[in-house]
């Protein structure tokens, strides 16, 4: 499924970027003129590269929050004691 996502979102993307060819003029830190394909394509990729950094820090949360837990603290208590004595003699 996943794989089908990223075909369909490539080709809306190629789809956006050949529809897209007039140069426009840009005032932003610089004037000058670029395609529109290509700010279109490189705002794309910053909001890409953005969902993977948003992503990848979650990982990295929840791998912090399950080395805090420590299941051994539940293996301390021994099962046994539990049992009755035919259950043990059932078991063995």
């Amino acid at each position: 499924m996943r794989n089908i996502l990223l075909i369909v979102l490539s080709v809306i993307v190629t789809l956006v970027c050949v529809k897209n060819t007039q140069t426009i003029d840009i005032d932003l830190i610089a004037t000058g003129k670029i395609a529109l394909w290509k700010l279109l394509l490189a705002f794309f990729a910053m909001g890409v590269l953005f969902a993977f950094l948003l992503k990848a820090g979650k990982k990295a949360k929840q791998q912090e929050n399950s080395t805090n837990f420590d299941p051994s603290e539940d293996d301390d208590q021994d099962p046994k004691p539990k049992l009755s004595d035919e259950d043990r003699d059932f078991l063995s």
